[in-house]
């Protein structure tokens, strides 16, 4: 095994124990086994992880991170509870959802005993710089909230802009990557360029995470992806596929595009949108904007100040959430 591979799952250990031992420490008694629920549908951890591991690379102590990390892991958990209540979902990698096991009201209520809780966790953070961690957290959560709106309003407009696009998975999804990498950078008492530099790095990596995600809807291996594929066709999401094609086709294809959103046999529509997109280069031109958005993340990881062995590690956690089939 690689040293850096070492430091990841080292890391990963340290924070699992922690959310398992500690995290939940003051957590309402009645709510607990449905947040339990929720945080035991393992995801990949990414937004603690990008915060523990530039807290390491800038020489902080993990120990003093542990609750920030928490923190992030448990917002992102709520605002899940939370989507899966607006967006009618039985599933949730490939278990049931809160509300379906425990019933809505006790999901609702447990997304906002999450939310009160994730800031509870943030102020385990280092005393002396409480105000700066609070302050970039409140920033990422009030946003993240209002990019699930435009991501609800988005499903009864026609069509959305590829500003307004972008606008929406910057909040959903982004900020609070970049917050989480920004977090364990001035816990680990990065310079103020730095804590830019890395916030840059985290929103770009965000950007190219989401839209890799559209890719992968319509594009990835359904084995490997875990949910079918075409079902942002099928439900007429709003993508930045959909967006690029619309932007780029004629008033005949255009037409016919707004034709198959009527499409109820779901195989025809997904079939016959994928010839669409083939036509107008829709998989070249999202695959060029994945790679644009991963190169300015890039470029601001290695603006940092850091030491290449000391980088490497974010480095490698960049390409693994970039690279990922899933």
């Amino acid at each position: 095994m690689n040293k850096t591979k070492f430091i990841y799952q080292q890391l990963l250990a340290q924070f699992e124990d922690y959310l398992e031992t500690q995290t939940f420490n003051g957590f309402p008694e009645v709510l607990l086994e449905p947040a339990r629920h929720i945080m035991h549908i393992r995801g990949k951890r990414i937004r603690p992880l990008l915060l523990l591991t530039a807290c390491q690379a800038f020489n902080g102590n993990i120990a003093e991170a542990l609750g920030p990390a928490g923190a992030v892991e448990i917002y992102h958990n709520f605002s899940l509870v939370h989507d899966d209540i607006i967006d009618k979902a039985d599933k949730r990698r490939g278990q049931p959802t809160v509300h379906k096991v425990f019933g809505l009201n006790k999901a609702i209520l447990t997304g906002d005993a999450m939310l009160l809780h994730a800031f509870f966790l943030l102020g385990k953070g280092p005393e002396k710089i409480l105000g700066e961690l609070l302050k970039v957290f409140n920033k990422a959560t009030s946003q993240v909230i209002e990019g699930e709106q435009y991501d609800v309003d988005f499903e009864v407009i026609p069509e959305v802009s590829e500003k307004d696009y972008m606008m929406m998975i910057k909040y959903k999804t982004s900020v609070l990557l970049a917050a989480s990498v920004q977090l364990g950078a001035i816990i680990g008492g990065a310079s103020e360029a730095d804590k830019k530099h890395i916030y840059d790095f985290g929103l770009n990596l965000g950007l190219a995470f989401q839209i890799k995600d559209d890719y992968l809807d319509t594009y990835g291996d359904g084995e490997t992806f875990g949910k079918r594929i075409g079902g942002d066709i099928v439900q007429n999401k709003k993508t930045y596929l959909l967006i690029t094609a619309l932007k780029n086709t004629g008033d005949s294809e255009r037409k016919r595009i707004f034709e198959l959103f009527e499409e109820k046999d779901e195989q025809v529509k997904i079939s016959n949108m994928l010839a669409l997109y083939d036509r107008l280069d829709v998989k070249g031109q999202t695959f060029s904007k994945m790679e644009e958005l991963y190169g300015k993340a890039l470029e601001s990881l290695n603006a940092l100040s850091l030491e290449e062995e000391s980088g490497k590690p974010l480095l490698e956690l960049a390409e693994m959430v970039y690279q990922r089939k899933h």
